[in-house]
């Protein structure tokens, strides 16, 4: 992810998220559809770092992440109404 892509789309159903960083890179996020800029937002460290959706940061919007490095990888659980 060098430059802000989507790491979940909108999802109306959406009540709940948790994003974990696998990769060796920080990775930054960008909420309520907003793009993802690096070295500012949410930063989810290297290594297992997770971020939570909670009631200050809850949004049905795409979710968007930007990298320091190419190719890393986010584990994605989705919690859906349905």
């Amino acid at each position: 992810m060098s430059s802000s892509d989507a790491i979940v789309v909108a999802n109306t159903d959406r009540v709940g998220l948790v994003l974990v960083n696998l990769s060796t890179s920080t990775i930054y996020l960008g909420l309520s559809g907003r793009y993802a800029v690096l070295n500012s937002g949410i930063t989810i460290t290297p290594n297992g770092g997770t971020w939570t959706m909670d009631e200050y940061t809850f949004n049905r919007e795409k979710v968007s992440g930007i990298a320091n490095t190419t190719n890393s990888i986010v584990a994605i659980q989705e919690f859906t109404s349905i």
